[in-house]
């Protein structure tokens, strides 16, 4: 009778023993959870977001060169008015304002000009449709950064040269910087194709055009 009475108090010692283990155990594993041993130091960075005016008009101005065909390079000045259709197209309507220089004839022979002074002025319209294919950023500097695209455009208009008007294809491409979110700079390169009939033989010519320019959103 002792026997088994001194065995029941060993057990029950032993079963609370192991209970209170238990206890401990699981109570340990829940404060290492909650309080891990290798606390991580993850550095907060307060920054704001950019803010792009969500303006789809844009106004460009530009200037450069143009290559008329038997006449020479002169200056050009052109105007746009753009309008963003999504993140990718764009179209706009565009007007050039040149004037001819003279041809190789004219100089040789400067009393037998082929036009007169009215005539030589060049002036172009065009409506263009554009697609950013390659869009991305420029890095200045660590803190400086730009968004940039590569674009082609073309386009179909009238030219008015040498007293008549040319039905105009216009194709080329372009690079634009967004230095700000209202205003951005541009690289052109164009290929004014139109038949030009001075001396009784018509002919295609390519009238290759580069610019610089500034668009303003609004």
């Amino acid at each position: 009778m002792e026997g088994w009475l001194r065995n029941l108090l060993l057990n029950s010692l032993l079963a609370i023993s192991l209970i209170n283990i238990s206890a401990n155990a699981a109570e340990i594993g829940d404060e290492q959870s909650l309080n891990p041993v290798i606390q991580p130091e993850i550095e907060r960075m307060d920054f704001e977001e950019s803010r792009i005016d969500p303006d789809n008009f844009e106004i460009i101005a530009s200037a450069g060169l143009l290559s008329i065909e038997d006449f020479g390079v002169n200056p050009i000045y052109g105007f746009k008015l753009a309008y963003r259709v999504s993140e990718g197209f764009f179209v706009d309507a565009e007007l050039g304002l040149s004037s001819a220089g003279q041809t190789s004839a004219e100089i040789l022979l400067p009393g037998a000009p082929l036009l007169s002074a009215g005539e030589r002025d060049l002036t172009y319209y065009l409506v263009n449709l554009g697609y950013d294919i390659f869009p991305g950023e420029t890095f200045v500097t660590d803190s400086l950064t730009y968004n940039t695209a590569f674009y082609v455009v073309a386009g179909i208009g009238n030219t008015e040269f040498a007293g008549a008007s040319h039905f105009t294809l216009s194709m080329g491409f372009g690079y634009r910087v967004l230095i700000a979110d209202y205003m951005a700079i541009y690289f052109d390169v164009r290929d004014h194709t139109y038949k030009m009939d001075l001396l009784g033989d018509s002919k295609l010519t390519n009238n290759m055009e580069t610019g610089f320019g500034i668009g303003f959103y609004f």
